[in-house]
């Protein structure tokens, strides 16, 4: 009779613990407000109680970084919500707005050089990002670029000409 009680009070708190867990999604822009990643920066439908738990430090003003989704779905699962991964999504890509002023670009469509993040000529980390693959390759800025431009570069193991976004000082990102 004792194990058949222990048994239904832990099936009990199981299923109760599952049915009441809080469901959340993924916001669709990932924006960091300070010098964390919290759940309420990642989830739409974080309850307040695990909204302002953090979840990784956050890029500098005005970078970008990534959070990968191992972590995510960890953090989510620690807190107590009901959380699935997309299918195929192995990062989350993480902003924080700030550390450079709104500019409208001159005639030419391009930033003014005193908002680049990189110079012409200075030699840069590229990542190269596709679904399953990241590779970093050094090369060499063709034009200035401030951050979210996209710019050329020159690889230079290759000398292959790649246009590239750039994501922060000495750093951008090229994707297929």
């Amino acid at each position: 009779m004792l194990r058949w009680f222990c048994l239904v009070a832990c099936l009990y708190m199981f299923f109760s613990a599952v049915a009441f867990a809080d469901p959340v999604t993924l916001r669709a822009r990932v924006e960091a407000s300070g010098p964390a990643v919290t759940m309420g920066d990642i989830f739409n439908g974080a309850p307040a109680n695990v909204a302002g738990r953090a979840v990784a430090p956050a890029p500098p003003p005005g970078q970008i970084s990534n959070i990968s989704m191992a972590v995510i779905a960890a953090s989510a699962s620690a807190a107590g919500l009901d959380f699935t991964p997309p299918a195929g999504v192995t990062q989350v890509q993480v902003i924080r707005p700030g550390g450079m002023r709104a500019t409208l670009p001159p005639a030419g469509g391009r930033q003014s050089i005193a908002n680049a993040a990189i110079r012409r000529g200075e030699t840069v980390t590229l990542i190269y990002a596709a679904p399953g693959i990241s590779l970093s390759m050094r090369a060499r800025a063709l034009e200035d670029g401030a951050v979210g431009d996209s710019i050329s570069f020159l690889n230079v193991a290759s000398n292959r000409q790649i246009d590239a976004v750039v994501t922060g000082a000495g750093q951008a990102t090229a994707s297929p």
